[in-house]
């Protein structure tokens, strides 16, 4: 199996397969309420609609490092952690379908790609797409 095709195994697996560590992430947010997805732990702590939110960003990263759209590092890092409106219901929904639509353009695109471009440099990073596509993973 190539390694583009581990990673992306293993990208279906965490997300909503059977990983090795227990549930998937998908099946774990299934059993949250959008009042505990919303509600930060000790008030300063991030929500988990912020760590999914995070999730995405970092997967639109990825996305496009892969099939650069033009946005620069600068962008994702602004959209990193930033403020969320966790008083309204729907920014949980919100960032379950933009988990769920980066999810499926992300194993979209690993359909063109193959291991050469592993050894390429990430734009504006200092490593290669390997440790990002396996970061991901993580």
């Amino acid at each position: 199996m190539s390694q583009i095709r581990h990673i992306r195994r293993l990208l279906i697996e965490t997300y909503d397969g059977t990983p090795w560590h227990g549930r998937s992430i998908k099946s774990l947010l299934s059993e949250v309420s959008p009042e505990i997805g919303l509600k930060r732990p000790n008030g300063t702590s991030h929500s988990i609609a912020d760590l999914i939110w995070h999730m995405v960003n970092w997967r639109k990263f990825t996305i496009d490092r892969i099939k650069p759209s033009g946005a620069s590092l600068e962008t994702f890092e602004q959209n990193d952690w930033r403020e969320l409106d966790l008083n309204n219901i729907s920014t949980w929904q919100d960032a379950l379908n933009e988990l769920e639509k980066c999810q499926h353009d992300l194993l979209e695109l690993f359909d063109s790609l193959n291991d050469s471009m592993l050894k390429d440099p990430v734009p504006e990073r200092e490593y290669n797409m390997k440790i990002l596509l396996y970061g991901l993973v993580q």
